[in-house]
């Protein structure tokens, strides 16, 4: 079951170090989207999918 994804979730449980390491993106990316500096529609579709894919396991 796929849900939309929830960045503010994502940010509000994990450290912008946690979702580098989880998603395997540089952790200045996730600072970025941890500060909102970066939108969720800027990021190749394969961050996208694994930062969804970590929302989903997060909210269940």
């Amino acid at each position: 079951m796929s849900t939309e994804l929830n960045l503010s979730l994502l940010v509000e449980k994990l450290t912008p170090y946690q979702i580098s390491q989880a998603v395997g993106i540089d952790m200045e990316l996730a600072q970025k989207l941890a500060d909102e500096e970066v939108t969720l529609a800027e990021l190749p579709y394969d961050v996208y999918d694994k930062l969804e894919e970590l929302n989903n396991k997060l909210m269940n």
